[in-house]
């Protein structure tokens, strides 16, 4: 049996960027990319070494060693009182459906994952990082329902289900300028802020996690990627990355694409936010990536200066303290950034009373 597409994916994006990386980091990048998927890990490793023992015939047959590694059952069962009614995401181990609660008719969203390559304690460690999560409760983060486990196997969440839009498609269908931006995100980072404060650490913001409901309020899905740390010791969920890698990449701190995985801590969130925004904001990524391969993508984001914000306040763009603030975000050093969520949010604050009253000034 050859192993599923989901694992060939995963294991062809964490294979290419893991070979711009060498000893230390290359391991410690490989360790949190596959994060406790044994499996994907073994994979990983053994088309790392074929490409070292023979790098110039290394190509797309190396994956003919995925020969021995079982194909993923499926389907995943759901927990009882939930009836499904279509798919909403798949990925990694795991997948998410919109189901009808029994009970109440309510519509939620089930993500449920595959335990199996977590180790010995897994589930206990699976249900800690819930207790926590179950404990940060904010109006931007989606409302966590239910957890457990089926068949000593899999683990899932029962959640809210948001019928909305991504912020990017709200933004650009509602044509929000600059200060409308920020002001629809600064409750997503209050959320960040008050997570952080529990020691959980998202790190996977893009637009494609931040919903806008009917209500025109963003809420913050999806941490399945999130940091826990717990007296201490740090727990890295499983499915850090998918077959998505390209995407993902784009929202990724210099930190993570390089694969110091020991500098990711809330200043990571504070940068991937900043992207996030400068993206709304401007209309493209802080950096030129068209075109690139997996390693020349992870170069640019460790290593190139971000471009300058180039829409001004008159086109509906940041003013000039406003880019200020996202491009210190930006810094490539987390040092160099903001020093937490927290103080992110006073500069954003401090920059939209000065955008409104140059907005005032213009208008009289």
């Amino acid at each position: 049996m050859s192993a599923n597409a989901t694992t060939i994916r995963r294991a062809r994006a964490v294979f290419q960027c893991a070979l711009e990386l060498e000893g230390d980091e290359r391991k410690l990048f490989v360790e949190d990319a596959c994060g406790g998927d044994t499996a994907l890990e073994q994979l990983v490793l053994r088309l790392l070494a074929a490409d070292d023992a023979e790098p110039e015939s290394f190509g797309e047959s190396a994956f003919e060693l995925t020969a021995d590694f079982p194909q993923t059952a499926r389907r995943i069962p759901l927990p009882q009182g939930y009836t499904p009614v279509r798919e909403l995401g798949e990925g990694g181990s795991g997948q998410v459906e919109l189901c009808r609660e029994d009970a109440s008719g309510e519509l939620v969203a089930i993500k449920t994952i595959d335990l199996r390559g977590l180790g010995q304690g897994g589930v206990d460690r699976v249900r800690r990082e819930w207790r926590i999560m179950s404990s940060i409760s904010h109006a931007a983060l989606v409302n966590l329902r239910e957890a457990g486990t089926l068949e000593d196997r899999y683990a899932y969440l029962v959640m809210d289900f948001i019928d909305g839009l991504d912020v990017r498609a709200y933004t650009e269908i509602h044509g929000l300028d600059a200060r409308g931006i920020v002001r629809l995100l600064l409750p997503v980072a209050e959320a960040l802020a008050l997570a952080h404060a529990h020691g959980v650490v998202h790190r996977d913001l893009k637009p494609s996690n931040i919903l806008v409901g009917e209500n025109g309020l963003a809420r913050l899905l999806d941490f399945g990627a999130a940091r826990i740390s717990v007296g201490g010791a740090v727990s890295i969920h499983h499915h850090t990355l998918t077959g998505e890698m390209v995407g993902t990449l784009t929202y990724m701190s210099p930190e993570q694409a390089a694969g110091r995985a020991r500098d990711v801590d809330g200043r990571t969130d504070v940068y991937q936010l900043a992207v996030v925004l400068y993206e709304l904001i401007e209309g493209t990524a802080p950096y030129e990536l068209d075109g690139l391969t997996f390693a020349e993508t992870i170069s640019t984001i460790v290593r190139a200066k971000p471009l300058a914000m180039q829409r001004g306040p008159e086109l509906g763009g940041a003013t000039p303290a406003l880019a200020k603030v996202i491009l210190k975000a930006l810094s490539k050093r987390p040092d160099a950034r903001q020093h937490d969520m927290e103080a992110f949010i006073r500069a954003l604050t401090r920059a939209m009373r000065e955008t409104t009253a140059r907005v005032s000034t213009l208008e009289t």
